[in-house]
């Protein structure tokens, strides 16, 4: 303190004299806002990661070889191979195919120990149900007809039971044929069922999948729906699950999956 003055040092090492008898309110008058750094810095956006161009929500971080830009995780999840055509090279859907595959198998597991049945397939029913899969998936992602992109667990578990009711009828010799809860379902039944009568016809007779293996494997399918839908209890945001799961392991065409070719 010298000549009735006090020096105070900012934190930028820059000294400022102030009168000791100034009346100014300490609490308004702030030395750090004196910093001229901290005024006339601006915001630095150099290392900002971009926002995912689908959610604009998240940070983009994985490259997309499909959509040939970064998206973020949850979209990268929730839309691969269901709005998004993953090129079977991509790593995220290796990964998640594995991942998906023992998960699913563990729960089912789970939760049929003490089913009173074991429902197994034979190669027949397993053609079957690789066929009734496919049809579901080609129908939500619009391959060779008017698609239902929002095609839910719940809607598909309805298809899959009215294909049941008509082949039992048919089964029993009536000719009579279910109407579905909806025109949407009943569109979804018949591309199953025409799907299934088109392995019948390309199939050798050795191996053509019988009556009875499709319908065990329509029934193992609906079980698995189901299981599906219980286990989001009401969640919208778990309404699709099982659509998701199948259509991890059906590829796009391959046209519409071209892989990014990056050097």
């Amino acid at each position: 303190m010298e000549n009735g003055t006090e020096q105070i040092e900012s934190p930028g090492s820059r000294t400022w004299r102030m009168d000791k008898w100034n009346t100014l309110n300490p609490h308004i008058f702030d030395l750090h806002s004196l910093d001229p750094c901290h005024l006339l810095a601006p915001t630095c956006n150099l290392f900002r990661m971009p926002a995912c161009p689908r959610c604009n929500k998240r940070p983009a971080k994985r490259l997309c070889p499909a959509l040939r830009t970064t998206i973020c995780a949850v979209c990268c999840a929730r839309e691969r191979m269901i709005e998004l055509a993953c090129p079977e090279s991509c790593s995220y859907l290796i990964e998640a195919r594995a991942n998906a595959s023992q998960r699913e198998m563990a729960l089912r597991r789970r939760e049929t120990a003490d089913a009173p049945r074991d429902l197994k397939l034979n190669e027949r029913a397993l053609l079957a149900l690789d066929e009734i899969q496919r049809a579901i998936v080609n129908a939500q992602r619009g391959i060779a007809t008017a698609g239902f992109r929002d095609l839910d667990d719940a809607e598909m578990l309805a298809a899959v039971d009215n294909t049941i009711k008509n082949l039992e009828t048919e089964e029993s010799g009536l000719i009579y044929e279910h109407r579905a809860a909806s025109p949407r379902i009943g569109e979804l039944s018949r591309r199953i069922r025409n799907g299934l009568d088109q392995i019948a016809k390309d199939t050798p007779l050795e191996t053509r999948p019988r009556r009875s293996d499709i319908l065990k494997a329509l029934i193992f399918m609906s079980e698995s729906v189901t299981a599906h839908i219980q286990r989001a209890a009401g969640d919208p945001e778990a309404a699709r699950t099982f659509m998701r799961y199948i259509s991890l392991f059906h590829p796009w065409p391959e046209e519409a999956a071209r892989p990014m070719l990056i050097k």
